[in-house]
Parts: C-alpha cells; sequence; structure tokens
C-alpha cells in the first residue's frame, strides 16, 4: 500500500498534539510549583490520573488492530469508496467530530456508560494536563464503533482512524488552568478556558461542551456553555477516589447506592 500525502499530514498534525501536551504538562507543573499550586494532594491526583496510563496503552496495543480491522470490513460492504482529497478530508474531519460529539454526550447520560467508563474522567477534583489521560480503557472497547457509520459510506479506514486519534490528543493541552481566555478562540474551537466549563461542578454546567475540537455541533445541539468563572470540578456531592481500584469500581457503587435509595437519583453528570 502506497503512503498517501494525507496520511503524512494526519500523522504529523497527531504528533503535533501529543508534542503540545507534553509541552505544555512539563510547563503546567513549573507553574504549579512556582505558584505554590503544587501541594501533597495535588501530586497525588496527577499521580491517580496517569496511573490509567499503562492500562489504556495495553488495550489500544490489544484492540487496535481489531478495530482497524473491523473498519476495514465496514469499509469493503460501501457502496462506493470515497476518495481521499482536501474537501473529503475536511468533510471526514467535521463527521468524526459528530461523532466524537454522539459519543461524549452518551457516555454522560446514558448511565451505564457513564458509570463503566466516563465517570472516572470527571472524577478528579483537580484540573490538569494529567486529567486529560484519566481514562478508563473500557472506553476503547465502545468508542470506536460509533465511527463505523463513516466507514459504511465509503470513507477511508486509515482516515477516520487518524483524525479520531487527532481528536483526542487535541484536548491534552485543554486541560490546564494555566492558559486563560483566548478570547475569539473561545467561541470556534475548544480551548482550555471552554472545556473547563465541561469540568465544572457548577449545575448549569452540566452536560456541556462535548466538542472534541470544534464547537459546532455543541452550538447545533444547544449544548455550548460559553467561558465564566467557576468553583471547582469533579462530580456534584462525591469524594474522589483515593485508590487505582476506587477509579475503576467507585462509580458502581454509587450507582448501586443510587439504585437502593427512595428517590432513585444519581450524582451523574
Amino acid at each position: 500500500m502506497s503512503f498517501e500525502w494525507w496520511q503524512l499530514v494526519v500523522s504529523a498534525a497527531v504528533g503535533m498534539c501529543i508534542a503540545a501536551g507534553l509541552v505544555v504538562g512539563v510547563d503546567e507543573w513549573r507553574w504549579l510549583r512556582r505558584t505554590g499550586r503544587l501541594t501533597a494532594a495535588a501530586r497525588s491526583e496527577v499521580t491517580m490520573s496517569l496511573s490509567l496510563l499503562p492500562p489504556n496503552i495495553v488495550t489500544s496495543l490489544a484492540l487496535g488492530g481489531v478495530w482497524l480491522a473491523l473498519y476495514r470490513q465496514a469499509a469493503a460492504l460501501a457502496p462506493w469508496q470515497v476518495p481521499a482529497n482536501a474537501p473529503t478530508i475536511a468533510l471526514a474531519f467535521v463527521l468524526v467530530e459528530l461523532s466524537y460529539y454522539w459519543e461524549h454526550r452518551c457516555a454522560h447520560r446514558v448511565p451505564v456508560l457513564w458509570t463503566a467508563y466516563h465517570a472516572v474522567h470527571h472524577s478528579s477534583p483537580g484540573y490538569t494536563v494529567a486529567t486529560a489521560y484519566r481514562v478508563s480503557f473500557l472506553n476503547q472497547f465502545l468508542a470506536p464503533a460509533f465511527y463505523l457509520p463513516w466507514l459504511l459510506l465509503g470513507f477511508d479506514p486509515l482516515l477516520i482512524l487518524g483524525l479520531q486519534l487527532l481528536s483526542f490528543h487535541y484536548q491534552a493541552w485543554l486541560h490546564t488552568e494555566m492558559i486563560g481566555s483566548l478570547g475569539r478562540l473561545d467561541r470556534c474551537v475548544n480551548t482550555p478556558a471552554v472545556h473547563r466549563m465541561h469540568h465544572s461542578i457548577e449545575p448549569r454546567h452540566r452536560d456541556r461542551n462535548f466538542g472534541a475540537i470544534l464547537l459546532v455541533w455543541d452550538k447545533v445541539f444547544g449544548t455550548f456553555a460559553a467561558p465564566e468563572p467557576l468553583r471547582g470540578y469533579g462530580i456534584p456531592g462525591e469524594l474522589p477516589p483515593r485508590t487505582l481500584l476506587g477509579l475503576y469500581f467507585d462509580p458502581w457503587r454509587r450507582a448501586r447506592r443510587s439504585a437502593r435509595s427512595p428517590s432513585g437519583q444519581s450524582t451523574r453528570r
């Protein structure tokens, strides 16, 4: 298989996002220390978040080939093949953003998905670059299925997979308090100020700003919240987990407790 120009472009974009996340992470660590925010509790939360990286890497290596094979099988069923050029790649990017938006929204609104994997990401009272990688490995068993429709429409499997990686790694630099408002960019694309609203414990920010890179789908579906001051992060009414096992099992304990309560109300965001 020949190497196409768009593969180089997408790979370079993913690489730049990973590099940006690393640069911001290092600079943030220095900023936290300089401003006196690098407390023992903050260090513990960073360690807790990064502890989820190894199982995620192992799962990626195990499932990456499986999902690519499924993508190729789905693409083979398409009635036509969409050629990869600038307009169709731009279209694929917008469609991948749509899939990310709905997967993310479902992870918040469908209780079993929230409990199974997404509550982990919101369980920290801190908000650092490390929070971006506070992701349950269980996510990888389901989330890629949301992108299958675009394979059935004939888009290249590697293109859809590459744009998924771009959407994910772009978000590393969003998880920081070090970067303030970016002016007009806060109205067009996901920025740290915009994404902080998504992690806010304020009731008015619940289920807002689901987009990965673009804000267009949040604005289309009425879930956009403009940046404003907030008072904290995490899951309202719940203490953060204190152990690695707690990261995975505390959401299930909360769900079971909620099911047994007279009101049946959940703290799901």
